[in-house]
């Protein structure tokens, strides 16, 4: 279902998120991917590869076309590590091995769940598609107690 103004209302119902995005959480997404220059820290509904059924999942971008991006807990951007405000310090793990050091190819973003934990992302399945993206999430109308822009 749409709504005026291109917004499409869906339901998050996973954990990966957490705690930017709760289950239960009902947003408004807009269709599309964000543009590259928006893009680092949106997040972003796109249909899970790993499978046919349908299934969509919800990710933040972290890493853009042509930087090189190292992610376990911590991500390093071009080997600076980044500042993460939205993932909480209980979704680490001192257990997760460092992953390698990846190019994010062109038309690709390096996605992943704030909740390092409970997340199959990029680090599983690699970077994905911007054509593959089908909207960017932009706020939160439910519960009343966490509306917002997001």
């Amino acid at each position: 279902m749409f709504l005026g103004g291109g917004l499409t209302p869906v339901r998050c119902l996973g954990e990966s998120m957490r705690p930017a995005l709760e289950p239960g959480d009902f947003l408004l997404m807009s269709s599309g991917a964000p543009p590259a220059e928006k893009a680092r820290g949106a997040i972003v509904c796109f249909r899970d590869p790993r499978n046919t059924s349908g299934k969509f999942l919800l990710k933040r971008v972290i890493g853009l076309p042509g930087e090189s991006i190292r992610a376990s807990n911590t991500v390093f951007i071009n080997g600076r590590l980044q500042e993460e405000p939205y993932v909480a310090a209980t979704s680490l793990s001192s257990d997760v091995q460092a992953r390698g050091v990846n190019r994010i190819s062109s038309g690709t973003y390096f996605v992943m769940g704030d909740n390092r934990l409970e997340s199959t992302d990029s680090r599983m399945f690699g970077a994905i598609s911007v054509s593959e993206i089908i909207g960017t999430i932009k706020f939160r109308y439910w519960p009343f107690s966490r509306i917002g822009r997001l």
